[in-house]
């Protein structure tokens, strides 16, 4: 029995890793406080922002016009300063909170011997601690002006870094500059990728429409997630779905065995069918370091003696994050997963299936 004192270490690190970007990141919106405070005459006083009418509004009909205007425009400039410290702020006790949650799970976790369980459920949930740190960095339902003002406070390598741990959230965000939500969507418009990721992640812990028994669900979950991105279906004139070059689905008649031969192509639900169909349209393998939301992960097969011939690709599953550190995270179906590291999903297939080989595959479809 192996006590698993290096999860502990696992887990330390992801979250330690996420909660000092989000410190970073909350250090960087209150130093953006403090530029406008400066540039128009402001300081800041038991952390609210504090003018040259603070307390003392001119008021009354023996004011003058270029005081009010001058009171007027202090207001508006206290107003952004003001958001951002709060701003600033929600981000520092969030991260904190989350901080010390995570430090008390952490002390029931240390003996954990079970190795299903250590990866199935207590790296899982140490990834999904790391990932809700990264989200709590956006500044979701804020006005625009204070959205813009925080994004524009950002590195340019934070704003990287946050379009590939959570492109959704950052998608929905009003406020944002316009080729953000484009680069984030994807430039060529064939494939919204915004989109694909969203269906991954709001569907992964739900049952598929055609269930393909021992062939496993999970190219259907990665083709479901294509089509709601907007990929367009290629389909033969003479043998529909049928074709080997095909790529698609069709309203079958509620009979699975039929549906999967005649409504769905075999690309849509078998592994090497899709990764191939795809590097023969228009689509590119690229190195892990460069992965990115809305990818797709194939394992192929290299260790003989399995039920697997090697050579064979046998499972996939879309990219929805890539955290700053790098982590690629997964979600899939059979089994189904919502945001997991691939180093640790990688660890599981090699235990159980022997060495595999990762294959990252950024879908490019050039049929349209």
């Amino acid at each position: 029995m192996v006590a698993y004192h290096d999860l502990y270490d696992c887990r330390v690190d992801l979250w330690q890793k996420a909660a000092d970007d989000w410190v970073d990141l909350a250090r960087r919106t209150l130093f953006h406080a403090v530029e406008p405070a400066r540039e128009h005459g402001l300081s800041i006083e038991d952390g609210r922002g504090v003018g040259a009418y603070t307390g003392a509004a001119p008021v009354g009909p023996d004011v003058p016009q270029n005081v009010r205007d001058a009171y007027t425009k202090e207001l508006g400039h206290l107003s952004e300063v003001n958001d951002l410290i709060e701003e600033a702020l929600r981000e520092a006790s969030q991260a904190d909170a989350k901080a010390s949650a995570e430090l008390d799970k952490l002390a029931k976790t240390i003996n954990v011997s079970d190795t299903s369980r250590a990866h199935n459920e207590i790296l899982v949930e140490a990834s999904h601690v790391e990932f809700d740190i990264l989200r709590a960095d956006i500044p979701v339902g804020k006005d625009p002006h204070l959205v813009r003002t925080w994004w524009d406070g950002l590195t340019p390598q934070q704003r990287k870094d946050l379009m590939r741990a959570d492109p959704v959230t950052l998608a929905d965000l009003k406020g944002l500059p316009p080729e953000v939500g484009r680069e984030l969507r994807g430039p060529d418009g064939k494939i919204d990728r915004v989109e694909m990721v969203r269906y991954a992640l709001d569907h992964w812990d739900k049952k598929d429409d055609l269930d393909y028994g021992a062939l496993g669900n999970c190219t259907n979950f990665v083709s479901s997630s294509l089509e709601a991105g907007g990929m367009k279906k290629k389909i033969d004139p003479w043998t529909g779905l049928m074709d080997d070059d095909a790529w698609g689905r069709q309203s079958g008649t509620g009979w699975d065995w039929l549906d999967q031969h005649v409504y769905h192509s075999e690309s849509w639900a078998r592994a090497e069918g899709l990764q191939n169909f795809l590097l023969r349209h228009g689509s590119k393998e690229v190195p892990r370091t460069e992965a990115q939301p809305g990818d797709i992960v194939f394992y192929e097969q290299v260790a003989p003696g399995t039920e697997t011939a090697p050579g064979e690709t046998h499972h996939a599953a879309v990219v929805t994050s890539v955290t700053p550190d790098g982590d690629i995270k997964l979600t899939q179906h059979t089994s189904s997963f919502q945001n997991v590291s691939l180093d640790s999903r990688e660890h599981i297939a090699n235990r159980n299936g022997g060495e595999q080989r990762i294959r990252v595959v950024r879908p490019e479809p050039d049929w349209y």
